[in-house]
């Protein structure tokens, strides 16, 4: 039995025999851990078909769009949107129509500001209620009788909460500001995951806001990045959590404001060509005991005893953060996969990060879990037939290319998932000995793919769990004494230009491009947003290298290829230069310095002759004035074999450094 205490995930463990990069136990947590660790079969996912995907494109769905809308579950024989309408609470003209799923319950009705009325059974366990004075703003709850008990319940399906009731919600009536809008393909997508807690507070407020995140969307489209990763934001009752405790599955976190003010962010988000991702946690249920699925009808008498929301028996009942949903129920399944399209079509949600998808799909990623394949098979195409273009990542690590291979090949159809680059990467550079770099390992993660295709990855050298669960930011793992110092400010900002220029969708952590320092507790701290005038420079870095990514001055298209050769690696002066590129003379070169030595000439070979521009150099001084950078702004290539090329270009290297080097469209 693991503690009550608030649960560290060691999510940096080396899992054995699996692929490079692959971990254990993955989920982010933040709530207490009360139930027992679950006792996992020794089985390893089944082997799937390979199927032929276009690097950097969508992974094929079985599901043309157009063809799926949310409550078209299809996964069995469901009682209430299928067999007679939505649940929860459906407005119109005429009043609301109210309809909930309660198996045990012998009889139902309706409160609320209208009065009462009396609920009838439609289906085997599904009651509902016309009221015609009903109507949007209105409060409301379910009671329930079996016998002798009468429960009042809060709607799972609530969109909105007030005073600890449902209200009733016009989740059509925002006026949104932006016509439709496509996501940018995986290969171009410069992701930026942020809590809404602590990303930015304003004056006077205890917490952050959606408002708050809306208001720095200016700074984010200025630093480039395309797309946002909200940390979880459905209802789980807190500013400061970090949000994987949900409570409710269909509404926004109301302590940040009203589910208006997260269509305001997504459309304003929008409007500044960035998309919205949005982490969501069906893996496990809050622990807390108080929350509204729990026991809903009153049946808590059967397993675990944590009603008809969650699995009954071991060993699927439980997780280490809180009860299982019992995915195998086919009302709970098609709860799960209609709250994930009415993400899509309420807020306009561009796509998901799916939280421990291996505690989805099996016991931490062992076995198999009665209806988990389904489920996520089902949600995905959902959110591509509604969205095609939508990015669909999982938190899995386990090395486990089926996870973004299509569902007709035997995968899952996620688009990408999150890789173990940041651990690997991370750990290398954080070492205090350069003689002690891996640069083996090193390779290894800038070769990383999953299908023959690096765009399945994300990469990052910061996230939420590596900088939280006892961590610490990059230049704190380097430095914790000084982590402005030297060493701290090079290596951390070697390490972001690896996972800049490496194939794969990078991502930067809130605060990352202004060397925050620190950890990301269980109650974050408020990003220090007055760094970004004290390390502008290091601001000014990050935003290069996302331009270098983007390829938005048209110099650097290799970077958008799915192409990568390692041409020099050298294990005792720790330099390594990989080679990316797209169709074939859009070649894009990166040398990488480890050591803390600089270099006024350092061969490397490059695969085509003539002029090679420096595109950046990572030891210029417009970055830090103790940054010493000499580089000319171009690169003679010599005519001579080297490191199997045709050509030895001779670069001025500095210590921790990256230099990145492309030719001209031309050629020049």
């Amino acid at each position: 039995m693991r503690s009550a205490a608030l649960l560290p995930i060691a999510s940096v463990l080396a899992l054995t025999g699996c692929p490079d990069n692959a971990r254990l136990l993955d989920a982010s947590t933040d709530v207490p851990a009360m139930y027992p660790d679950v006792a996992a079969p020794d089985v390893a996912p089944a082997d799937v078909a390979p199927v032929d995907v276009v690097p950097g494109d969508a992974v094929p769905v079985d599901v043309a769009p157009g063809d799926v809308a949310p409550g078209d579950v299809a996964l069995a024989d469901v009682p209430g949107d299928a067999a007679t309408g939505p649940l929860g609470a459906t407005a119109d003209d005429g009043g609301v129509t109210f309809r909930v799923w309660a198996p045990v319950a012998t009889a139902a009705s309706v409160q609320g500001d209208f009065g009462e009325a009396v609920m009838s059974p439609e289906v085997p366990g599904v009651f509902a209620a016309r009221v015609a004075d009903a109507g949007v703003g209105q409060a409301y709850r379910f009671v329930l009788h079996d016998g002798d008990r009468t429960l009042t319940r809060v709607d799972p399906r609530a969109r909105v909460l007030r005073g600890g009731d449902a209200v009733v919600a016009a989740p059509g009536a925002y006026p949104w500001r932006t016509a439709a809008f496509m996501p940018a393909p995986r290969r171009e997508t410069v992701l930026y995951e942020l809590h809404v807690g602590s990303f930015s507070v304003a004056p006077g407020d205890a917490a952050g806001s959606y408002a708050s995140v809306t208001a720095r969307l200016d700074d984010l489209a200025d630093l480039g990045v395309n797309a946002i990763e909200l940390m979880p934001v459905s209802e789980f009752g807190s500013a400061t959590s970090w949000g994987y405790g949900p409570r409710l599955w269909f509404a926004p976190n109301g302590v940040y404001g009203s589910p208006d003010d997260l269509r305001r962010l997504v459309d304003e988000a929008h409007a500044r060509g960035i998309a919205v991702v949005l982490d969501v946690v069906y893996n496990h249920y809050t622990g807390g005991h108080n929350a509204p699925l729990y026991c809903f009808d009153g049946d808590c008498s059967t397993g675990g005893g944590y009603g008809p929301y969650f699995f009954p028996d071991a060993p699927y009942r439980s997780t280490p953060w809180g009860p299982r949903p019992d995915y195998s129920r086919p009302e709970v399944a098609a709860c799960i996969v209609d709250s994930v399209g009415a993400w899509v079509s309420e807020y306009r949600i561009d796509g998901f990060r799916w939280d421990s998808v291996s505690n989805i799909r099996g016991l931490d990623g062992m076995g198999t879990v009665p209806g988990g394949r389904d489920l996520l098979v089902r949600a995905n195409a959902l959110t591509h037939a509604m969205l095609p273009g939508a990015l669909v990542i999982a938190e899995d690590l386990k090395g486990f290319d089926g996870i973004t291979r299509s569902a007709g090949a035997g995968g899952f159809g996620f688009d990408a998932q999150w890789d173990g680059f940041v651990y690997t990467v991370g750990a290398i550079l954080a070492g205090a000995s350069d003689d002690g770099r891996d640069m083996n390992a090193l390779q290894g993660a800038i070769l990383g793919q999953y299908n023959g295709d690096p765009f399945q990855r994300v990469i990052a050298t910061e996230n939420h769990d590596t900088v939280g669960n006892g961590g610490a930011r990059m230049p704190q793992r380097i430095d914790a004494a000084d982590p402005g110092s030297f060493a701290a400010r090079k290596r951390s900002m070697l390490a972001a230009a690896l996972a800049l220029t490496a194939p794969g969708v990078p991502m930067l952590f809130m605060g990352q491009e202004h060397l925050e320092v620190g950890t990301f507790a269980n109650a974050p701290a408020p990003i220090d947003w007055s760094r970004e005038t004290s390390f502008a420079p290091v601001r000014a870095y990050y935003r290069a290298l996302v331009a270098l990514r983007r390829n938005r001055g048209a110099t650097t298209p290799g970077l958008l290829g799915a192409h990568v050769e390692v041409i020099h690696l050298n294990a005792t002066n720790k330099v390594i230069a990989f080679r990316r590129w797209d169709r074939g003379g859009d070649d894009v070169v990166v040398i990488a310095n480890l050591r803390d030595r600089a270099y006024t000439r350092y061969d490397v070979g490059l695969p085509a002759g003539g002029t090679w521009r420096v595109r950046l150099d990572g030891d210029d001084p417009r970055w830090s004035t103790d940054f010493h950078g000499v580089a000319p702004a171009t690169v003679e290539a010599i005519a001579h074999p080297y490191d199997n090329q045709a050509f030895t270009g001779p670069i001025v290297l500095g210590p921790w450094s990256v230099v990145v080097l492309s030719r001209d469209p031309t050629g020049g």
